[in-house]
């Protein structure tokens, strides 16, 4: 990544001198969605005889007091082997709604200035093209928008379903 512009991006956003840990490939900026508030960050490992992959992607809320929330979001989390007798491991982690929902007591949903998505992935397998990037992805807040009430229209969305399912 250009030197000036990361420069550029850490004087913009001061809180991402706490949370990368080296040069980015690439920092974009986006406006947070119902996409984002479904996704569900992931770590993946998996290895053999012929190289690795590695996966780690991490969420953090930054709260418009300046607090940082690290890996504030669940991940997912798969790991395995090509290896004989190894074991494969698996977790469905948690979406960004769904922590917002869970760390209400700690903040309000609406003091969530920023959620930086965090994306570090390493594949290095022998025949196989080399992969090594590490993105940043740093998503404001729509204007007009309310995390409060996106939270309260999957929770009317929720109980229907279960009414639904209930109702036979």
């Amino acid at each position: 990544m250009n030197r000036f512009k990361l420069e550029a991006f850490k004087q913009e956003f001061p809180f991402l001198n706490e949370i990368l840990e080296g040069e980015p490939t690439d920092i974009k900026i986006k406006r947070a969605d119902e996409n984002l508030l479904k996704a569900t960050p992931e770590e993946y490992y998996w290895d053999g005889s012929k190289g690795y992959t590695k996966t780690k992607e991490a969420v953090y809320f930054i709260l418009k007091d300046g607090t940082i929330l690290q890996d504030a979001v669940k991940p997912s989390y798969e790991s395995g082997s090509n290896y004989a007798h190894s074991q494969h491991r698996y977790d469905e982690g948690e979406t960004v709604l769904e922590a917002i929902y869970r760390l209400q007591q700690q903040f309000s949903a609406d003091d969530i200035q920023y959620i930086v998505w965090v994306r570090d992935h390493l594949s290095d397998w022998d025949g196989s093209e080399y992969e090594d990037y590490y993105y940043v992805t740093i998503y404001k807040t729509p204007k007009g928008t309310s995390y409060s009430d996106i939270i309260h229209k999957a929770e009317q969305e929720a109980l229907q379903q279960v009414k639904a399912e209930a109702d036979f």
